[in-house]
């Protein structure tokens, strides 16, 4: 499971030896003269230097252990209250470095129309448009339509769409590569993914580590995959405004399958137009949002009856199972950008999702394997209630278990639950979505705010409010080692003894007055929190335990946080 950045050289170095870069490497991992870059976390060479949130709030919303986030990757004012690790716990394989570096980050850019924590927080923030101001598509798993995003205005003043702002910054970086970058190899990094032959990498689930002399080094078994890229700099830009060949040489992945669009990269050029001169040549322009909205329609099967066909009988001829006719009724229906701006258009049945749609039917899950036999994308082609990895073993979870929560007394010093005695509470915490916003999108529209009593807020059960002498609308304050809050107490008997809940992404923007603690302003939900890994998470090259890009990974766990309140002082200030 590879970091980024990734090794302690610059991978554009690493791909500019002479011979074979991808052996070079293994022999240089193998010999200890280069190291990944997780290795030394707090090496400034490690560091990652150019952060950017596109409409991500990732530090009023995401980052788990926001305080560590503003102390140490961006080196501002912090809540944090945590000490350094005691020798007897620090890590034994990852260099540990007596004083903690603030300020990793040499640029923070965002991308959005909202001012929020991570916008004042920015070095850069490049005002974006909204919704009504741009050419866009909405789509997602939870529901079977495609919608258009349709300006009613162009964008205000200086904000741009999303898709005109990434296109300039293309142009800008190639005219700034020919005198800097020039043409490059790049060394990359990536994992052992699902349905790709690497989930084979590692049969038995037995895991041996090449760094103990148990195998060798071997790239896309014990290994990274390594890949050497040739980038032309001078033509991203270029680029970015086409639509590459590796469409019809590689084809379209979908689950294991190939989509083969050659039929849609012509109708491509017939509908965009073609570049003409430069690297692109030839190729089905991308140059506004509209044609890149055509683009994705046309190279999806839920929107491309033709490929969603043609995926399916690749599916019959590797299963056995009956498939196409879930798509056939749409095999000539082609989803234009102009389709979705009439009305939403319901998606076809493709083997893209697990779902189906075919006959007007509601989108269910895994419908294609409990229905029609589709092997799940498993060991067994079955589902699987054991699991035979190493690593899992060895937490004794090869079968489903029950596991409590973490003792965060025992483990990190943290107070016991329940009350002490001096008007506090020990509490566990968690922080489920939101009941009154998208994220922290909505959350200060005025509706909104008074449906959620304006502000920051914390429920808890009537016991813990009684112990510490609050009512409900009180003023609070949540501490423990990860950071503070104020918000008020919500007290509801929906809650149990021993646990609170805040509501995920309430903006530190709206309404939170400074602690008593520190006399800064109050943090978010997450500046409670703190990202800690379940080990398990961490396997790869085994079946469906292979990392697949927003389905499984490595996620930070913060359901086992445990933090102190106090009823503080009704007289607040901002």
């Amino acid at each position: 499971m590879p970091s980024y950045p990734t090794f302690d050289r610059n991978p554009l170095e690493l791909g500019a030896v002479f011979g074979d870069p991808v052996a070079k490497v293994v022999a240089e991992l193998r010999a200890g003269t280069l190291k990944f870059a997780c290795e030394d976390p707090d090496a400034p060479e490690n560091w990652p230097r150019v952060l950017t949130l596109w409409r991500a709030n990732l530090l009023g919303s995401s980052a788990k252990g926001a305080e560590y986030f503003t102390r140490h990757l961006l080196g501002t004012h912090s809540s944090l209250r945590a000490e350094e690790a005691e020798p007897a716990v620090r890590p034994r394989d990852v260099t540990w470095r007596e004083e903690a570096p603030e300020g990793k980050l040499d640029l923070l850019l965002s991308l959005d129309f909202r001012q929020t924590s991570s916008t004042l927080l920015s070095d850069v923030v490049l005002p974006a448009a909204t919704w009504y101001e741009k050419h866009d598509l909405s789509s997602t798993d939870m529901h079977p339509y495609v919608h258009s995003f349709s300006p009613a205005v162009n964008p205000p003043w200086q904000a741009r769409t999303d898709f005109d702002t990434f296109k300039a910054l293309a142009e800008r970086l190639s005219e700034l590569a020919v005198d800097h970058l020039g043409v490059r190899k790049d060394v990359v990094a990536t994992a052992l993914q699902h349905d790709t032959p690497g989930e084979t990498a590692q049969p038995g689930g037995v895991v041996r580590d090449w760094k103990q002399g148990e195998c060798d080094p071997v790239p896309g078994k014990t290994l990274p995959n390594l890949t050497v890229v040739e980038r032309d700099y001078t033509a991203i830009g270029a680029k970015f405004a086409a639509l590459g060949p590796l469409v019809e040489k590689l084809g379209l992945p979908a689950k294991g399958i190939a989509l083969r669009p050659d039929e849609e990269v012509e109708h491509l050029r017939e509908l965009n137009g073609v570049v003409r001169g430069g690297p692109a040549h030839g190729r089905p322009a991308l140059d506004t949002a509209v044609k890149a909205a055509n683009t994705i329609l046309a190279l999806s099967g839920t929107t491309n009856g033709r490929l969603a066909t043609q995926g399916f009988h690749t599916l019959e001829a590797r299963t056995g199972q009956e498939m196409a006719h879930l798509a056939a009724e749409h095999e000539g229906k082609r989803v234009t950008y102009a389709d979705t701006q009439a009305a939403p258009v319901a998606v076809i049945t493709s083997p893209e999702w697990s779902g189906s749609e075919s006959g007007g039917r509601r989108y269910t899950a895994f419908t294609l394997n409990t229905e029609h036999l589709k092997p799940w994308h498993t060991l067994t082609g079955r589902q699987h209630f054991f699991l035979d990895h190493d690593w899992i073993h060895e937490l004794g979870e090869a079968l489903p278990v029950y596991r409590p929560p973490l003792d965060m007394n025992r483990l990190f010093g943290e107070p016991r639950l329940g009350p002490d005695g001096q008007r506090e509470v020990t509490v566990r915490y968690l922080t489920p979505h939101n009941k009154w916003s998208i994220h922290s999108e909505y959350q200060d529209n005025l509706f909104m705010l008074s449906l959620s009593r304006g502000g920051q807020n914390i429920w808890m059960s009537p016991l813990d409010a009684d112990a510490i002498g609050v009512r409900d609308n009180d003023w609070i304050e949540a501490v423990n080692r990860n950071g503070v809050v104020v918000a008020r107490a919500v007290v509801s008997h929906r809650m149990p003894e021993g646990t609170v809940y805040m509501h995920h992404a309430q903006e530190r923007t709206v309404n939170v007055p400074k602690t008593e603690t520190t006399g800064m302003r109050g943090g978010i939900h997450n500046s409670l929190t703190r990202l800690i890994l379940k080990p398990t998470h961490l396997i790869g090259g085994y079946a469906q335990l292979s990392w697949a890009f927003n389905y499984l990974g490595p996620t930070g766990n913060q359901r086992d946080e445990v933090t102190v309140i106090r009823r503080r002082s009704q007289e607040v200030e901002y």
